[in-house]
């Protein structure tokens, strides 16, 4: 398959300043979305995938943030570009669905005053305070622009659009709000999307349903989505590709049911054993554990101290980057040493194993 990349990462890292010290939070991240294509970033809180999201959008702060690496869109280099430039760019070709809905709306404003303004200025906001208050009021480009926010609400399946519009982000329910956030994304048509845990706030029966409408959306307008979560069912419904990290390294990337027939880095088998299974006979594992504190991370693989197949190689230098293909990669030292080479079956066995006897089995 031909590339045609819209989004490039290349080699990006995060830290941050504390009380506590440097926090590595992001190490060598290299991520692509071609366009029209879905693609996914999975792991679990904390893992550094929404820090990884807002240095690609530059809306991290530095200092405290320190952000080194190369972020390309449709050939432009994002962290070149000044404050005025990157807030254009968000407003238009860049659309972003926040993690939680309640906070991302201003709750002083209704949503229809909100929503109107990204209508009618979007990534255009050359002119000042002075020119923007002068448009704000324009009669005819303030009507027009609320009529493309009802056609929107609608178009998202929104409730009584037309109350709605009128209401304060407090008055609304969580999916509501989110509904409400997702048009706001979507108003002046993005190259790419950026979703954030959509949904994730919400009760499971709502979040079944934000996602079942992200879905339609993807296929009726063919946009480039990069979306974030936890959840790797979620990822394999929607995702062409899907990237895997964990303690803020992408250890495996691949084609989805690449990932899921062929998985090779024992953190990807791991989430793979962990999901529930409403049939057959094998019980859900789970992976003992928390990722990492970023402020003094383990030596070596980041994953070694929750790994059932970890020795002494793991906790040396951080492990290379395999190559299975020109889209598949894992990052662990069984790809290139002459140790058992990680199954899902086999990670899942030595899992359980640990569960029941309450040791590490010596791999």
């Amino acid at each position: 398959m031909s590339r045609d990349p819209l989004l490039d990462v290349t080699d990006l890292s995060v830290g941050f300043d504390g009380f506590d010290g440097y926090a590595d939070v992001v190490g060598n991240v290299d991520l692509r979305v071609d366009r029209g294509e879905v693609v996914t970033i999975v792991g679990e809180t904390g893992c550094g995938k929404s820090v990884t999201t807002k240095a690609i959008t530059g809306l991290l702060d530095e200092p405290p943030a320190h952000v080194d690496g190369s972020v390309e869109f449709d050939g432009m280099d994002i962290r070149a570009l000044s404050d005025a430039e990157r807030n254009d760019l968000n407003g238009d070709r860049l659309g972003m669905i926040f993690q939680n809905p309640l906070s991302s709306l201003n709750p002083v404003f209704t949503v229809g005053e909100q929503l109107t303004d990204t209508a009618q200025f979007g990534g255009n906001k050359d002119g000042g305070i002075l020119s923007y208050f002068r448009q704000r009021h324009n009669k005819a480009d303030r009507e027009g622009a609320r009529e493309r926010v009802l056609e929107m609400l609608r178009e998202v399946q929104m409730p009584d659009p037309e109350a709605v519009i009128d209401s304060h982000p407090s008055e609304l329910s969580g999916g509501m709000r989110q509904r409400a956030l997702i048009a706001q994304a979507l108003l002046n048509e993005p190259d790419l999307l950026i979703a954030d845990e959509p949904g994730s706030a919400l009760d499971v029966t709502v979040h079944d349903r934000i996602l079942s409408l992200l879905t339609d959306i993807i296929e009726e307008r063919d946009m480039s989505i990069l979306m974030i979560t936890h959840d790797l069912g979620v990822a394999r419904e929607i995702s062409d590709r899907i990237y895997i990290m964990y303690g803020g390294r992408i250890v495996e990337a691949a084609p989805t049911e690449e990932i899921f027939e062929d998985a090779r880095h024992p953190y990807t088998q791991g989430l793979i054993a962990s999901i529930p299974r409403l049939s057959g006979t094998q019980m859900a594992s789970g992976i003992d554990g928390s990722v990492p504190e970023y402020t003094d991370p383990p030596s070596g693989c980041r994953f070694h101290p929750r790994c059932p197949y970890a020795d002494d190689d793991c906790r040396g230098a951080e492990p290379s980057r395999t190559s299975f293909g020109s889209d598949s990669h894992a990052v662990c030292v069984r790809h290139s040493d002459d140790g058992p080479t990680p199954t899902i079956e086999g990670t899942k066995h030595r899992l359980m194993t640990n569960e029941a006897d309450g040791t590490e089995e010596d791999p």
